[in-house]
């Protein structure tokens, strides 16, 4: 998803608003549509406006929930280095259940350590997440109408993307037939 950023573009994308959503995941959907009706997506971009950083409390935390996190920590990361150095010294088994004991020690340590200095301020555990309030597909100028006609979007109007249907034929409007007003003759000369 941040892949551009890595190459160094710190530009916006240039180019047409071709589509608006509410989610990421329709926008993604409409990109896939494009990609299916095999058009060219270089340049095609996914642009979210309106940033907003959401934290979403998970639960309180407590001395036991903070050294049972620790402890698991730790107890994974001891659990890889001793199967790392068993690998490379494998005379050394013993020492295999030694590394994950460690990191399970070492793990409820740093966690109730780090716990008692944040306590007072943050006492609860929360996940963070960036939302956008709308995600726009943007394309360059000289695909923007294939790509809006294959979103099947008009006007930017934020709607879902739906399964392409076939149009509905609607019978031919029979107008009436125009009656012409009838033409009047001037009148003729008096005889002399």
């Amino acid at each position: 998803m941040f892949q551009g950023a890595a190459r160094g573009d710190q530009h916006l994308p240039s180019g047409v608003v071709v589509a608006s959503f509410e989610t990421y995941d329709q926008a993604q959907a409409a990109i896939a549509k494009v990609s299916g009706a095999e058009a060219e997506l270089k340049g095609l971009a996914i642009v979210g406006n309106d940033l907003k950083l959401v934290e979403r409390i998970t639960g309180r935390l407590t001395w036991g929930k903070v050294a049972l996190a620790g402890a698991m920590r730790g107890l994974g990361f001891g659990a890889f280095i001793g199967l790392v150095y068993m690998l490379l010294v494998p005379e050394a088994i013993a020492s295999v259940l030694l590394f994950p004991l460690l990191g399970l020690a070492f793990g409820i340590l740093l966690g109730v350590v780090t716990h008692s200095m944040t306590r007072r301020k943050r006492d609860y555990a929360s996940v963070q997440q960036v939302l956008a309030a709308r995600y726009d597909v943007v394309a360059p100028q000289q695909s923007a109408g294939r790509a809006m006609h294959i979103i099947g979007q008009r006007g930017g109007a934020a709607a879902p993307v739906a399964a392409e249907q076939p149009p509905v034929q609607q019978p031919p409007v029979q107008q009436p037939p125009v009656q012409q007003p009838p033409v009047q003759q001037p009148p003729s000369p008096p005889a002399a």
